[in-house]
């Protein structure tokens, strides 16, 4: 706990808006962090004001960690923190529960209520996209029902209710099973409750004072102390430009600090200057070997070298990879109820792929420190689904996926359960080809493939005896009919084409360009998890099909359903890809079901496209280099996704040098090779700030900042203004990768 002696003492360490402006108004808060966590007040603060944000957040924080947002309903979450909001403690020995919250009162008699039914259902991410009135009549709702039930004593009822409602019984069903009424009646009884002129609280008073002052060792800071601390706060509040000056000042006064030049080295890291993290980090360690937090830090930076600009690393080489490791038995030793080192050492394990079963026994040890850690559970998920254990896997990443409000994990949760849905289909598949082969194969001798029936070879009674090459095509017509055997059936309403893929685009939706031998022409899709893709060839089954895919070199079988209604571009919706050979066709349900083949039917097979003949082998495939494809395919999104400037604007790429903040109003300055121009932020419209980089993973965008040597493609109208000596509006500002070429 961090206490300021005055308000405007106080000042210089609030946590900024969205706006990154400082939010003067806080009176106290409670901050979270991985490592410690903080509370600040000032003694000039009201108590109310002070205590009860601080209240508040601490409930969250209990709740969350001991039992998760993806187990706790946000209505009783938020409920319950409002609840809480306004203890007071007097005397050190008497203490007040429940005490009204006449804003919401005044709220709920005005407003009309949510239904219950649409309460009870709101999760976790929604409640974030809510509007702010919505969104205070939700809280005002939700402290309401949460107030009633514990002063009207139905607290064992409401504890049978949430234990229902996680195991994701309807809310009708759970909330008359357990209160023995319907969800409309309680509506009436909440209407009638908050329009009451009195409401109950609970008194409590213990028998003695608590005697907190007796518990409780204080120790003088010096200077380096103070200023090592105040530098820590920063950094936690996500201020760590504004960090650095108080943890540099604290290491000049006493070099070998080990919490400073801890914190500085996290400072570095989130600046992405490594060698001066690394040296910070040496220094902590150095200078006390029972830090956990310095091990912790170091194995981190280590694990941030080996991304790529877009935060993906293939694996680390084994002396990294032993480091980390080192490092972090280091950190568990030193503190085994610091979780995060648990995870981080799990992922080690998962980009290398070993030691998964210990990674996951590692990962059940951190939830037990921290059940409700839903970046624990998330790994858990991503080890599980690469153990191809997917059952357990899609089970656990669809229920994150549905109660986060972290973005990050709901989008990896979404994201592996449309993997996994993938990996089925092709399974199914690929089981359903390799069981059509080996039938077939059975009858022949071959290693070709066929379905339907055993496949007989017909020889004419003049026939000579069959060559290599006659073998071959068999082989070849084969594999033809175990192909059209294994493809999907069309359902009614779908068509179906052979062509090539020559466009992917990401633009309010996903757009497939299929050329066909008569024409070219459009598809679409909402995304690409409800996509059914095959491959029948093998150099198309580990090329991904995403935004800016090259798949041109392949032939597909493009099924989709067309378009009703009036004519317009895109011709239907895309339902499925099956990448094929290219000398592939489609062949009738007779050719298919026929048990007979000769040499002379094969005439029309290229051997060389399909089939290896005995006397002739196939060139080896060269490898793709996907990191190569990959990053490829990102920077081809990221272009299409950046803002196209609209008339009067220009678009131009450069550096973000500082951004200043003057009662004319606040002004971005960036630099570009020709110039650096000074555009004015509208305060009605502030510019859209988007990261196609994780280089800037925690920046606050505010006043003071310091420069960016992040490269950033920015839009502005293009209207100089001599009063305020700028060269026009800033609209949107889009950090990209260091190697993105704008063109």
């Amino acid at each position: 706990m961090i206490v300021f002696k005055s308000d405007s003492a106080y000042k210089p360490f609030k946590p900024k808006r969205a706006d990154g402006k400082l939010d003067t108004f806080v009176a106290g808060y409670f901050q979270p962090g991985e490592d410690v966590n903080y509370i600040t007040l000032s003694t000039e603060g009201e108590d109310a004001d002070t205590f009860g944000t601080i209240f508040h957040e601490y409930v969250h924080f209990i709740l969350n960690t001991n039992f998760g947002k993806s187990e706790i309903p946000p209505w009783f979450n938020e409920g319950l923190a409002e609840y809480y909001q306004t203890f007071q403690i007097e005397d050190d020995q008497k203490v007040k529960l429940g005490l009204p919250q006449g804003d919401h009162l005044r709220l709920l008699q005005q407003t009309k209520f949510i239904p219950l039914d649409q309460l009870f259902k709101v999760s976790s991410f929604q409640l974030l996209q809510t509007g702010n009135h919505s969104r205070s009549i939700f809280y005002a709702e939700s402290w309401a029902l949460i107030h009633y039930l514990i002063a009207n004593g139905k607290s064992t009822e409401l504890d049978k209710f949430i234990n229902l409602a996680v195991k994701d019984v309807p809310p009708e069903t759970a909330f008359q099973q357990a209160f023995q009424m319907t969800l409309a009646d309680m509506e009436k009884v909440l209407r009638k409750y908050v329009e009451q002129s009195s409401y109950q609280y609970t008194n409590i008073s213990f028998k003695n004072k608590l005697t907190f002052d007796g518990e409780m060792q204080a120790t003088p800071l010096d200077e380096a102390g103070s200023n090592a601390y105040l530098g820590d706060l920063l950094y936690h509040v996500n201020r760590a430009d504004d960090a650095e000056s108080y943890l540099t000042t604290a290491v000049k006064l006493q070099p070998n600090m080990s919490m400073a030049n801890t914190t500085l080295g996290m400072v570095k890291v989130r600046q992405r200057k490594f060698d001066d993290a690394k040296t910070y980090l040496a220094k902590a360690m150095a200078g006390d070997q029972k830090n956990h937090m310095a091990y912790y830090q170091y194995a981190y930076l280590l694990s941030r070298e080996g991304r790529d600009e877009f935060g993906y690393v293939r694996s680390f080489p084994p002396e990294t990879a032993a480091k980390m490791r080192d490092a972090l038995k280091r950190s568990i030793a030193l503190k085994p109820d610091f979780a995060e080192s648990y995870e981080l050492f799990a992922f080690v394990n998962l980009v290398n792929d070993e030691q998964l079963d210990e990674s996951i026994a590692m990962l059940k040890k951190a939830l037990q420190y921290q059940p409700g850690n839903q970046k624990y559970a998330m790994r858990i998920a991503e080890i599980l689904a690469h153990q191809a254990k997917y059952d357990d896997a899609s089970a656990l990443a669809t229920k994150l996926a549905s109660t986060t409000d972290d973005p990050e994990i709901k989008n990896r949760a979404e994201g592996l359960a449309g993997q996994i849905a993938q990996h089925r289909q092709y399974d199914e598949q690929r089981k359903k080809y390799e069981e059509s082969r080996s039938r077939s194969g059975s009858s022949t001798g071959s290693s070709g493939g066929g379905v339907g029936p055993p496949l007989l070879l017909k020889r004419k009674a003049d026939e000579k005896p069959m060559t290599d090459e006659d073998w071959g095509k068999v082989q070849a017509v084969a594999r033809l009919r175990s192909i059209n055997g294994a493809l999907r059936k069309t359902d009614a309403g779908e068509n179906r084409v052979m062509g090539q893929i020559e466009k992917v685009e990401c633009k309010g939706g996903v757009t497939f360009t299929i050329k066909s031998e008569k024409d070219t022409f459009q598809l679409q899709s909402k995304g690409f998890q409800e996509l059914y893709l095959q491959a029948f060839v093998p150099e198309a089954m580990n090329t991904p099909v995403g935004c800016g895919g090259d798949l041109s070199k392949f032939i597909a079988l493009v099924t989709y359903k067309p378009k009703t209604g009036p004519k317009t571009a895109i011709r239907g919706d895309l339902t499925a890809l099956e990448f094929v050979p290219k000398d592939f066709r489609i062949l009738s349900q007779a050719e298919i079901d026929s048990p007979e083949i000769s040499a002379d039917d094969a005439d029309e097979v290229d051997v060389s496209e399909t089939l290896s003949t005995p006397t002739e082998k196939r060139p080896a495939e060269t490898p793709r280099d996907l990191d190569a494809m990959r990053r490829e395919a990102m920077m081809k999104q990221i272009k299409e996704n950046l803002r196209q400037p609209a008339a009067g604007e220009k678009r131009e790429m450069g550096f973000l040098d500082k951004i200043e903040c003057t009662p004319k109003g606040n002004f971005f300055y960036l630099r570009t090779t020709s110039q650096t121009l000074k555009l004015l932020s509208n305060p009605t419209l502030p510019p859209q700030i988007i990261l196609h980089t994780n280089d800037l993973e925690g920046v606050q965008f505010g006043c003071q900042l310091k420069a960016i040597e992040i490269p950033a493609v920015f839009v502005y109208k293009d209207a100089s203004n001599q009063k305020t000596k700028s060269m026009g509006d800033i609209v949107s500002l889009e950090f990209v990768p260091k190697s993105f070429v704008l063109e």
